[in-house]
């Protein structure tokens, strides 16, 4: 028998020591440290944009959420127009607006005579009598871009009431622009819109909105929501 058979723990089976068997040399542990380094590296950047997107798919969904409460507060305030029937003061309840120019950086204002509390909330005073609201863009108390809300009673106001002096009401999310354009006519099947409202001593039938609201990210375009309202008493005031 050889003497190395009689070393402690010589395994005479594979004729190598056990200690031995299974053992790694450093250029080995390398490679693996480096491969593990990065599948780590590279779960790390998937998981770190799966995040952001999910942040971002956030972010849109609540603005869109706000866009659209704004959206369907100011089509239900339009649809709620009010216009009697044979007024002989139609200038009083007609729509007024001013335009604030194009795109994104967009400023207009609108105002016109409504009924109910869209716009104005349960609590409004005058909710159930004709009231005039005007719709534009301010910025509030933290100095965030909104769409901002006035309304007043449309009689019994004092000689020197100034609707300027309103405290106005402020709708949720951030708005960067507000446009509207107002159907004036169709003429061989193509709508005819002005962005400025002259016939204020009536109501346009149909108008479009579009609110532009604050972007994702700095440097992103802003989010863009648009709806065509139409005015059911718009008919009535051309009679």
């Amino acid at each position: 028998m050889r003497r190395s058979e009689h070393r402690p723990g010589y395994c005479r089976a594979t004729g190598r020591d056990p200690l031995c068997i299974g053992a790694f040399t450093l250029l080995e542990v390398l490679i693996s440290v480096s491969i593990l380094a990065a599948i780590v590296t590279v779960t790390f950047l998937c998981f770190s944009a799966a995040t952001t997107a999910w942040k971002k798919g956030q972010k849109l969904s609540d603005n869109l959420h706000h866009g659209d409460f704004i959206i369907e507060q100011v089509v239900m305030g339009l649809r709620s127009a009010y216009f009697p029937e044979g007024s002989a003061v139609r200038g009083t309840y007609g729509f007024w607006n001013e335009d604030g120019g194009e795109g994104e950086g967009a400023q207009d204002w609108i105002s016109w005579v409504k009924l109910g509390r869209a716009l104005v909330g349960d609590d409004c005073p005058f909710a159930g009598t004709p009231h005039r609201v005007k719709l534009a863009l301010a910025n509030d108390d933290d100095g965030k871009t909104r769409v901002a809300v006035t309304a007043w009673r449309l009689h019994g106001q004092p000689d020197d009431f100034d609707p300027a002096e309103i405290e106005p009401t402020y709708l949720p999310a951030n708005v960067r622009g507000f446009n509207c354009r107002a159907a004036y006519r169709k003429v061989d099947g193509v709508i005819e819109w002005l962005d400025v409202w002259e016939q204020t001593n009536r109501l346009p039938t149909l108008v479009e909105l579009t609110f532009y609201l604050e972007p994702l990210e700095e440097g992103e375009q802003p989010v863009e929501v648009k709806r065509l309202v139409r005015i059911p008493l718009g008919v009535l005031s051309w009679k």
